[in-house]
Formats: C-alpha cells, sequence, structure tokens
C-alpha cells in the first residue's frame, strides 16, 4: 500500500463497487456506467502501458548469448592425390619420372586386384589373372594399360588420334583406366 497508494485506493473501490452492485443489482442503475466505464478502462490501461514502458526503459538490455558458428572443415576432394601423382608423371628426372610412372600403375593394379577379389569372391592370383587377360573391362585402352600380354592392344590409329591431345599418353590412358576401375568398383563394366 505504501508504493503505490493511488492503484490501491482504485483497486479497493473497484472491488467494493463490484461487490455492492452483485449484492444490489438496483445500484448499478445510479451511475450510468456504459461511457464511463469504457473510459475509465480505456484510461486505466493507457496509464499501465506507460508505466510498463517507464519500467523497462530503466532496465538493462538483456539478450541472448549465441554460441561461436562452426568452422568450415576442407577435405580433400576425391582424386586428388591421384591427380596431384599423375601430375608429377613428368617431372624431375628420367629415373624419378620412371618411378612415379609404376609407382602409379601399381597402386592402380593394387586397387583393381582388391575390387575384382572382393567383386568376384576369387583369391589374388586369379584377379590377377583376370587383370592380365583384360577381361575385367570393355574399355580397350584400360585393360592395355593394365593388362599383359595376352590384353587387347590399340590399332595404330586409335593412338595416332588419342596423341594429339593436351596430356601425354601415359597420363590419359592413366586417367581412362581409373575411370574403368571405378566403373569396376561401381558394378559397370
Amino acid at each position: 500500500m505504501k508504493d503505490r497508494p493511488l492503484v490501491t485506493i482504485v483497486g479497493v473501490f473497484a472491488i467494493g463497487w463490484g461487490l455492492a452492485v452483485a449484492f444490489a443489482p438496483e445500484l448499478a442503475s445510479v451511475f450510468s456506467t456504459g461511457a464511463i466505464f469504457v473510459k475509465l478502462v480505456g484510461v486505466l490501461t493507457l496509464v499501465q502501458g506507460l508505466r510498463v514502458v517507464q519500467s523497462r526503459r530503466k532496465r538493462d538490455l538483456v539478450q541472448a548469448e549465441t554460441g561461436d558458428p562452426e568452422t568450415n572443415v576442407t577435405l580433400p576432394t576425391p582424386g586428388a592425390e591421384f591427380d596431384d601423382r599423375l601430375s608429377q608423371v613428368h617431372h624431375g628426372t628420367r629415373t624419378k619420372r620412371f618411378r612415379t610412372r609404376k609407382q602409379l600403375r601399381r597402386s592402380l593394379e593394387a586397387s583393381l586386384v582388391e575390387s575384382i577379389t572382393q567383386r568376384e569372391g576369387c583369391s589374388e592370383e586369379q584377379a590377377r589373372t583376370r587383370l592380365e587377360a583384360g577381361d575385367w573391362t570393355n574399355d580397350r585402352e584400360a585393360a592395355a594399360f593394365l593388362g599383359g600380354p595376352s590384353a587387347p592392344r590399340r590399332s595404330w590409329r586409335e593412338w595416332f588420334r588419342k596423341s594429339l591431345g593436351g596430356q601425354t599418353e601415359f597420363q590419359r590412358r592413366a586417367r581412362r583406366t581409373a575411370d574403368a576401375v571405378a566403373d569396376y568398383v561401381e558394378g559397370d563394366r
């Protein structure tokens, strides 16, 4: 009652008037409450709204704390290592170039042998026999690149036509073989 005496007096009066009208309804006709009541409620609503606005102006603004945004994780692109190794095929000394080509061919062979053994359910020796025969793919170039002497070979016309590209013959054939190995792994032939 000490904090807001006017509000307390108005509240006590409103409760008393409500109880009086509840027990003696004829008292309601003493005052014409239609327009006065609506105006009184409007004024009280305005006063209460101003009071709330004033109390909020005096408070500090409290905001929600947000965490740090997630950092982007960069993952290597599939095949990037193969592309890097393939681009190094013609750099360095003759010995280094030869070693790089041999390692690249061996990694393709190892991938294919592992894929054949898993897909066909055969031994590693049987998979190597299929690889040398070249019957693991319909791509004659890929079969010739990894296959042995019995693998299908390209004609001279095809070799000449393919040699006029921007890549070297080895790079183009290695890419085509890698694509054929990927197709074999996915179930295409």
